[in-house]
């Protein structure tokens, strides 16, 4: 649940558990993630998933210290029950969730979550990416092909409605005026069930449409 929804978390402990199929660290960039595994833990191939969930995370960060901070705890010699990892509860109580991160980088694993942090994919289907930053009034996005539709949803925590907001997608430029909405607030309000993840404005991304497959004969 971690890494598919870790805009619900300040940060998030897995205790003997590996990576479920499909689940990504991508998500994690700006979520506290930490992980204990037995190095003995092999069953269900525990062991490999989390060594290659460890070699990720590490390609990802490169050589930033500001982004992901997850760290995976490998304790040799040790099983599945019983790790030691009981502090963990207490090391977790000091975050807080920050629900508007200035970078996000979002791979969707299934076709049910359908929004994360200010981004939203309403058709999500396993394999697409969103990469967006937004700093000064300016949103830089670079989404893949397979992404059909997808919006930025903003306030005032993210942007400056006076000002008008460039939108860099995939390396073309748009400028555009938004103006807060109370509908916009009450339907990702209804929507997320979290004030924290409500928004006054969305920005529709003018993604190219897709190519019909070709016909068979």
């Amino acid at each position: 649940i971690g890494p598919k929804m870790p805009d619900r978390f300040a940060a998030v402990h897995a205790s003997a558990a590996a990576p479920a199929d499909g689940s990504s660290p991508v998500t994690l960039r700006n979520t506290i993630f930490t992980c204990m595994l037995g190095g003995k833990d092999t069953m269900y191939d525990r062991y490999k998933l989390i060594q290659s969930f460890q070699q990720e995370v590490a390609l990802l960060r490169g050589d930033r210290t500001d982004l992901y901070p997850v760290t995976v705890s490998i304790i040799a010699d040790h099983g599945h029950p019983g790790l030691p990892d009981r502090d963990k509860i207490a090391e977790m109580y000091p975050a807080v969730r920050n629900p508007v991160p200035r970078e996000l980088a979002w791979r969707l694993t299934d076709g049910v979550i359908r929004d994360f942090f200010w981004l939203r994919a309403p058709t999500p289907n396993p394999g697409m990416e969103l990469r967006v930053a937004c700093r000064d009034n300016r949103l830089t996005a670079t989404v893949t092909t397979n992404v059909p539709t997808a919006a930025i949803l903003l306030d005032a925590r993210l942007v400056d409605f006076a000002k008008p907001v460039v939108l860099e997608l995939n390396g073309g430029t748009s400028k555009h005026r938004l103006r807060p909405s109370l509908r916009t607030l009450c339907e990702t309000l209804q929507r997320r069930g979290d004030p924290e993840l409500a928004f006054t404005a969305e920005l529709p991304l003018p993604l190219p449409a897709p190519s019909p497959r070709p016909q068979r004969h």
